[in-house]
């Protein structure tokens, strides 16, 4: 084994344990913390495996079943980083405990005895990593437009372009060298890519942004967990913010909300203001990390008067959310929920009781 391959992969791992480390202090209480940090995990036992001599059949169950949870544990972290308002679906608890046991079957049957079985679980292990990663890069993608927090939409590319692009290119490169050598130099190639990321992380962990991550990741909801890092004060709006804000106040009082498919680029158009100053206005001053939660403030406040009118009772639901902005039933339906755990039909049904 070249000696450039296992300086690189030990610099990553070095690196990697010292993300841990302050992953594991400052973030141990949010989730998306949590799934990063055995994202992380995975990723050094992956990097340490090659340079580990002679285990045996329990060693290399430990160091594989962390390395298995790679693709799942990036897509729960992309989940719980973008999606603070959803619950991750059982299903795709379901497709990861599949991955997991498709994984760690092919990597442990015994050739000699089943031989075909494990061929062919190999095969459909690469399909589902691959549909995990993909679903973590979905989750990255989505509602990237409404998102307020500059922190994390930053972190959301970033993601994107390194961590998510890399780990497809090894699964579907780990999958095309199984059945030809591979070229001398990718191995170290390899290692020296890893390392340089690594490094990359912890200088913008510890370094250049230390805070970064903090505003990224959703608010612990504990109430008895305080802040690991001190909160930024909000700064006062000079006159131009303030004379932003009455404008965006006015406008939302006059119905503004009300238009399909707002996106606060549009928004910004209607204003006359320039995109990055109402998200830092919105997110900031405001207090909202989603401009689409934003959006669901003034609309379930306008539905929840319109269910309890008993003049427009005889009105659908559906009419009074296609009125309001939203494209379907099903979006209302969970915005509502989210605020007054109950659907609208339940809702009118309690205000106005027949």
């Amino acid at each position: 084994m070249a000696a450039s391959f296992i300086f690189f992969s030990g610099a990553a791992c070095g690196l990697l344990l010292l993300a841990s480390a302050k992953l594991a202090i400052s973030y141990r209480h949010q989730a998306a913390g949590r799934w990063l940090l055995l994202l992380i995990t995975g990723v050094f036992f992956y990097l340490l495996r090659p340079v580990l001599p002679g285990r045996g059949p329990l060693m290399d169950f430990l160091v594989d079943l962390p390395t298995e949870l790679i693709p799942g544990a990036f897509w729960l972290f992309a989940f719980a980083l973008c999606s603070e308002c959803e619950r991750f679906p059982r299903w795709g608890w379901a497709l990861i405990a599949v991955s997991l046991a498709v994984g760690l079957a092919a990597a442990h049957l015994d050739a000699g005895h089943w031989p075909a079985l494990r061929h062919w679980l190999y095969l459909l292990k690469q399909p589902l990593q691959l549909g995990l990663l993909g679903a973590g890069l979905v989750a990255l993608l989505r509602q990237y437009q409404s998102d307020l927090v500059e922190s994390r939409r930053n972190l959301r590319a970033v993601l994107l372009i390194t961590i998510g692009c890399y780990m497809l290119v090894v699964v579907c490169a780990e999958f095309l060298f199984s059945y030809q050598p591979i070229p001398a130099g990718v191995p170290t190639l390899h290692a020296v890519l890893a390392s340089g990321l690594a490094l990359a992380a912890c200088l913008w962990l510890l370094a250049l942004s230390p805070g970064a991550l903090s505003e990224s990741l959703p608010q612990a909801t504990e109430p008895d967990i305080e802040e690991e890092l001190p909160e930024k004060e909000s700064q006062p709006l000079d006159e131009q913010q303030r004379q932003l804000l009455e404008k965006l106040q006015s406008h939302m009082r006059n119905g503004g909300y009300r238009h399909t498919g707002l996106t606060i680029r549009e928004l910004a158009e209607q204003l006359g203001a320039q995109e990055y100053v109402l998200r830092a206005l919105i997110n900031r001053h405001l207090g909202h990390r989603n401009f689409n939660e934003y959006l669901n403030r003034f609309r379930i406040d306008e539905a929840s008067r319109r269910l309890a009118d008993p003049k427009q009772a005889h009105l659908p639901v559906l009419t009074i959310a296609l009125d309001i902005g939203y494209r379907s039933l099903s979006p209302f339906n969970a915005a509502f929920k989210r605020r007054h755990k109950q659907t609208p039909t339940e809702y009118r049904r309690q205000q106005l009781p027949t």
